[in-house]
């Protein structure tokens, strides 16, 4: 007759692996499922530009220490999204050595309904900014929506310290128009 304690140690290893396979089949049933997706979100950025128009590019001839001339010209927002506007009038002498701080902007304009509204008549040197704003400065900026226009001028003067280098040379100006998004913390171009 057999030993009934070997059958136990035959058995017992049979019970764990009949018990690991009870429980491997348990665990792989198939249960039903289902998937959707929603139809495609389509997110598009806007956009920020901004134009500057001058509806006579001018041509200065004879200018002379002390002339003043006006200098009329028009920002409209052509992007998608509301923004503000900065800008400075920036430029260079045909010949190396001569200073451009002998012109300067002696007052900036705003038209409002047909009439001209000084903005700044501090004056501003060449290349500083101003803004579009109720002083031309950062501190109240306007919002310039999509499509609309703002039509400024500026007086630009030759200073009456201008000596005799100056005479039969020319200098060209250009206005330069920067925007930014209005949100808190959008930041100025770095350069423009």
């Amino acid at each position: 007759m057999k030993n009934p304690k070997s059958r136990r140690k035959i058995y017992k290893p049979l019970l764990i692996l009949s018990f690991v396979v009870a429980l491997a089949i348990s665990s792989t049933t198939a249960y039903f499922t289902g998937l959707s997706q929603s139809d495609d979100n389509i997110f598009t950025s806007g956009n920020l530009d901004i134009d500057v128009t001058q509806d006579d590019v001018l041509a200065v001839q004879n200018w002379s220490p002390g002339s003043e001339q006006l200098l009329e010209f028009a920002m409209t927002n052509t992007g998608s999204m509301t923004e503000y506007v900065k800008g400075y009038l920036g430029g260079v002498w045909n010949s190396d050595g001569l200073d451009s701080s002998v012109f300067r902007i002696e007052k900036l304009e705003r038209k409002i309904a047909d009439a001209w509204v000084t903005i700044n008549a501090d004056g501003l040197s060449m290349d500083e900014e101003f803004y579009l704003s109720a002083e031309g400065r950062e501190n109240t900026l306007f919002e310039l929506a999509p499509g609309a226009r703002e039509d400024f001028r500026l007086l630009i003067s030759l200073s009456e310290e201008a000596g005799d280098e100056y005479q039969n040379e020319f200098f060209t100006a250009n206005l330069h128009l920067a925007a930014k998004q209005v949100v808190i913390g959008s930041q100025w171009p770095a350069m423009y």
